[in-house]
């Protein structure tokens, strides 16, 4: 896998940062496709689904980044959200935890661009100037972020952060994941299963989720590996543009 319990990655390199975290998300999830069948595979999954059920605000990219960061991380902030709005203070020392941050700006409402990018462009759009332009979603630049283990000052309410259910029920959880994930998933009694002596399928479907669909069977192990299965590619694959399915 692309770390281990006992790893954690680091992004000290501010040159490099940028693709660091994309190239460690991309090779967590290929590293799942290929050794999916191994028993390593299905508990790194179940940890990060442990780490997804306290950080249910984020995204399944960043919780997979806090997960590879500070496996054992509760609640994130920023370092002036620490100071400002729980007077906690970062312990000196720590090491920041990157995740995405969105950047939020005016966008062309033909390209989705920023107005300096759309400048840069081949968009010919000019029916409104870009002070009119309303804003929405153009990019995400990484952001620091601390756990509460790296900060010390006044105590905080009680907190929900366990995960819920069972974590040995991992069927359950993996189901339970899949709004987090952005995948629809749907589990098919044999009798209605349409896709042969495969054990999952996971379709890519234009401008939707992903869809897995998984056939039902009495052995919840096996299950549960196609379910890790199927929602890694479509982890893996979910920002192709044109319909396609892949099947185990």
């Amino acid at each position: 896998m692309a770390t281990s319990s006992s790893s954690r990655e680091t992004f000290d390199d501010s040159d490099t940062r940028h693709d660091e975290m994309h190239s460690t998300i991309e090779a967590w999830i290929q590293d799942l496709v290929d050794e999916v069948d191994s028993a390593v595979s299905s508990e790194q999954f179940k940890q990060w689904l442990d780490v997804q059920s306290r950080f249910h605000d984020y995204s399944h990219r960043n919780t997979l980044l806090i997960k590879l960061q500070c496996p054992h991380a509760t609640r994130v902030a920023g370092y002036r959200t620490w100071q400002n709005e729980f007077d906690r203070h970062v312990s000196e020392g720590e090491k920041a935890i990157w995740i995405w941050a969105p950047i939020i700006a005016k966008q062309c409402p033909e390209c989705g661009n920023s107005p300096s990018y759309h400048e840069r462009s081949d968009c010919e759009y000019n029916d409104t100037e870009p002070d009119d332009w309303n804003k929405g979603l153009v990019g995400f630049r990484p952001a620091p972020v601390f756990d509460i283990s790296q900060t010390e000052g006044e105590p905080l309410p009680e907190l929900e952060t366990e995960a819920n259910g069972n974590a040995g029920e991992l069927v359950p959880a993996l189901l339970e994941a899949s709004s987090a994930l952005e995948v629809a998933v749907e589990v098919v009694s044999p009798r209605e299963w349409s896709h042969g002596s495969a054990k999952g399928v996971c379709q890519y479907r234009l401008e939707k989720q992903p869809l897995v669909e998984v056939r039902d069977r009495k052995n919840e192990a096996d299950l549960a590996v196609t379910l890790v299965h199927e929602y890694a590619h479509a982890l893996l694959h979910g920002g192709i543009d044109t319909d396609s399915i892949t099947k185990i």
